[in-house]
C-alpha cells in the first residue's frame, strides 16, 4: 500500500522534516500482515513504514549504534534520523492497521546490483577492521543471520545451517544413499561438538551480516558503503569471515570442472578473500581450533549449495559427481 502525500507529510512531521514529492517507492512486504514500505522523498530521505513486528525502537537503536561503528572505520552507511522527541521511530495507524515508521538518509552513493562489479576483496576487507576494533563491545542481543548454534531472528528451533544439513541428509536418503547420508550427518554433528568445546571463547562482533550486491554502495565501482541492516546482529567473527568469503560453483561450473578442481577453487577463492581480512585481524587460539570446523559446515551446508546439490542428486547425469563432491568435502576434514 502506497501512502498518499498528505499522510506522508503528517508522519514526517514527527521527524521535523518536510518534502515536495515521492521520487520512488519500494514494497518489500512479506504479506498483508508483514508490510515493509519504503517511500523515497525528494531523493533526500527514505521513510520506511513497517508492520510493528518487522521493526521496533530498541532494534533501531541497535542498528543506529552499529551504523556509527561502520562510519567510524570509513564505511559509509545512511544514518537514521531521530524524531523531534529523540526516538528513532514513531507509531502510526492507518485504515485500522498499526505501523512503525522511521527515516534514514537517502544514500549518497548508488547500489552495485551487478554480479561482476566491485572487487569482492574491497567489500570484505572492512570485516577485519571492524572485528579488530569492536569485538566484544556493545554486542546486540539480536544474532546475525549467519549464526551457527545461536539462533537468528528468523530461526525457530534450529539454526539455518542445521536445517540445511537436514535437507541434504534427507535428499541423500531419498536418492538411495543412506550410508553417505549418515556420514554427512555425523560430519555435521562432530564439527558442531568441536565448536561447542570452545564456543564461549570465540570473539564476537556485531556485523551488517548480508554483503550481497543489492546492499553494497559503490563510488565508480569502488566499494563505498552499505545499506540494509535488517539482518545485522552479533556473531562469531570467524563464522562471518567464512560465510562472506565462501565460493561454490554454479551449475555450469560444476559441469565443466572436475571435483578436485572444484574443491581446490573453493579453498583458493576463499583464501584470496580471507587474506585481506587477516591484514587487520589476528586469530586467537580458540579461533584457530574452530576455524576448520566452521569452514567444513559452511562449505557443505550453505543454503544455495544445498539447494543445488539436492537438484543434482535428482539427475542421473550429475548424481555420481555430486556424491563425489560431497564425499570430498567431508573427507578432507579430520574428525
Amino acid at each position: 500500500m502506497k501512502f498518499d502525500k498528505c499522510e506522508l507529510s503528517d508522519i514526517l512531521n514527527h521527524f521535523g522534516l518536510t518534502f515536495q514529492e515521492v521520487t520512488n517507492f519500494h514494497d518489500t512486504s512479506h504479506g498483508p500482515n508483514d508490510e515493509r514500505l519504503s517511500h523515497i522523498l525528494d531523493d533526500r530521505y527514505v521513510l520506511k513504514i513497517n508492520s510493528p513486528h518487522a521493526m521496533w525502537e530498541s532494534r533501531l537503536q541497535e542498528i543506529s549504534r552499529l551504523i556509527g561503528r561502520y562510519r567510524s572505520i570509513g564505511v559509509y552507511c545512511p544514518e537514521l534520523i531521530p524524531t523531534t522527541d529523540g526516538t528513532l521511530s514513531c507509531n502510526w495507524k492507518s485504515e485500522d492497521k498499526e505501523y512503525i515508521c522511521f527515516v534514514e538518509e537517502f544514500a549518497k552513493y548508488p547500489l552495485c546490483e551487478m554480479d561482476d562489479g566491485i572487487d569482492r576483496k574491497q567489500v570484505v576487507e572492512h570485516l577485519g577492521i571492524l572485528a579488530a576494533r569492536y569485538s566484544g563491545i556493545d554486542l546486540s542481543e539480536t544474532k546475525s543471520m549467519w549464526s551457527i548454534i545461536d539462533l537468528a531472528p528468523l530461526d525457530t528451533d534450529l539454526d539455518e545451517k542445521q536445517e540445511n544439513t537436514n535437507l541434504l541428509v534427507k535428499a541423500l536418503r531419498d536418492a538411495g544413499y543412506p550410508v553417505l547420508a549418515e556420514k554427512v550427518n555425523h560430519f555435521n554433528n562432530a564439527l558442531r561438538s568441536k565448536i561447542m568445546a570452545v564456543f564461549s571463547e570465540l570473539p564476537r562482533c556485531v556485523f551488517q551480516g548480508d554483503l550481497n550486491n543489492s546492499n553494497i554502495l559503490h563510488d565508480q565501482m569502488h566499494f563505498a558503503g552499505l545499506i540494509d541492516f535488517n539482518l545485522s546482529g552479533t556473531d562469531v567473527n570467524i563464522n562471518v569471515f567464512l560465510n562472506e568469503t565462501q565460493w561454490f560453483p554454479e551449475e555450469d561450473e560444476f559441469e565443466q570442472m572436475t571435483v578436485s578442481e572444484i574443491a581446490e577453487k573453493i579453498d583458493k577463492e576463499q583464501q584470496a578473500l580471507l587474506s585481506v581480512i587477516f591484514r587487520h585481524y589476528t586469530l586467537n587460539e580458540a579461533e584457530r581450533y574452530a576455524f576448520p570446523c566452521y569452514k567444513g559446515i559452511i562449505d557443505l551446508f550453505q543454503y544455495p549449495n544445498v539447494c543445488m546439490m539436492i537438484q543434482l542428486l535428482k539427475e542421473d547425469t550429475h548424481r555420481g559427481k555430486c556424491m563425489e563432491l560431497i564425499q570430498t568435502l567431508v573427507n578432507r576434514i579430520s574428525l
